[in-house]
């Protein structure tokens, strides 16, 4: 049902403990599937070889987190794909249930669904007194580092993260776009626990290859053309699926 992409570098502890997390919590263990993308020339690489399952990993150069997500999302078995970073826990029981509850809304599957991510402070910290799953006004943006997308939607687009940047903006993005077709729905009451860690892998692209200010400029490069681009194709998408 759902396919899990997760990138990760140095944080093999992590990693296990979002894997198990999740199988703790899911209605049925073949409901999910990992992909979790290593770095080949990660320190760390003989822990993740010891706590996980080699079916759930894919060695590989280092590169770009969105270029890893794309990859992953690729190889996905599952119709329904959830971005993951490895510092999630997921802490609500059923929470696949939830998710697909979301998509189940829609016949064409169309709409970007978020989890809470337990950060109550700035945007969106209102939305939780709402039932879920609800769905998130144009205006109403809201913090959405770990999301789920549809098949229909990463092949109506060609691809699962926006590929022209590295890390950063890719739930900025999609939510914009989401909130745009009016097909945003955050899950208020569907808890994956997310911190965001300023270690040496979270630095790696903050600040020691400065990519946080390229994504900025990127950000600023592309939000109004290709943005508006995407959400004309989605609701040409839209919109023939109706009528057939």
């Amino acid at each position: 049902m759902i396919s899990i992409c997760c990138p990760s570098r140095g944080r093999p502890a992590m990693a296990k403990r979002m894997i198990d997390t999740a199988y703790k919590t899911v209605s049925d263990p073949k409901n999910i599937e990992f992909l979790i993308y290593l770095n080949d020339d990660d320190p760390a690489l003989p822990e993740y070889k010891k706590y996980i399952d080699p079916k759930h990993y894919t060695i590989g150069p280092n590169q770009s987190t969105c270029y890893s997500w794309n990859q992953l999302a690729e190889k996905a078995k599952y119709d329904i794909v959830f971005l993951a970073g490895d510092d999630i826990q997921f802490m609500t029981k059923d929470w696949d249930l939830s998710i697909k509850k979301g998509f189940d809304q829609y016949d064409d599957k169309i709409c970007m669904v978020v989890p809470f991510d337990g950060n109550s402070k700035g945007k969106g910290k209102d939305l939780l007194e709402n039932e879920e799953p609800y769905l998130v006004k144009e205006k109403e943006a809201f913090g959405s580092p770990h999301f789920a997308l549809h098949r229909n939607w990463i092949n109506a687009l060609g691809y699962f993260a926006p590929p022209w940047f590295w890390h950063f903006y890719v739930d900025t993005y999609n939510q914009k776009i989401a909130r745009k077709l009016n097909r945003c729905l955050f899950l208020t009451k569907t808890l994956v626990q997310a911190k965001k860690m300023l270690d040496e892998t979270g630095n790696l692209v903050r600040k020691n290859l400065n990519i946080s200010v390229r994504e900025d400029y990127v950000w600023e490069k592309v939000r109004d053309r290709h943005l508006e681009a995407d959400v004309k194709k989605l609701q040409e998408f839209m919109d023939n699926y109706k009528k057939n």
